[in-house]
């Protein structure tokens, strides 16, 4: 997947930040997103006629697009409020 021409922020989202999945959720392809995981995002492209948002992350060692549909009847609950559902993750070293 060529990641340099997707849009390099969307929203709160931006490029190389880490984000943990605030809420379990159901994407437009009908896969679930687990409350808990944390990802890298790379970037996103917008198909306006079709409010079709994709957002490309690194999740489990290997990039992944994460569809979602900004209409009422999909996923605009979540493309409208999306610091409600990924929350950027900080690592927490600890020394001791």
């Amino acid at each position: 997947m060529e990641t340099r021409k997707l849009t390099q922020q969307y929203g709160p989202l931006v490029a190389g930040k880490r984000y943990r999945v605030a809420q379990t959720f159901t994407d437009y392809d009908g896969i679930e997103r687990r409350e808990g995981e944390v990802w890298t995002f790379l970037g996103s492209s917008f198909l306006p006629y079709e409010s079709g948002l994709s957002l490309f992350f690194t999740i489990g060692g290997k990039t992944e697009q994460v569809r979602l549909q900004a209409i009422e009847e999909e996923q605009l609950y979540i493309t409208n409020n999306l610091p409600a559902w990924f929350v950027e993750h900080k690592s927490r070293w600890r020394l001791w």
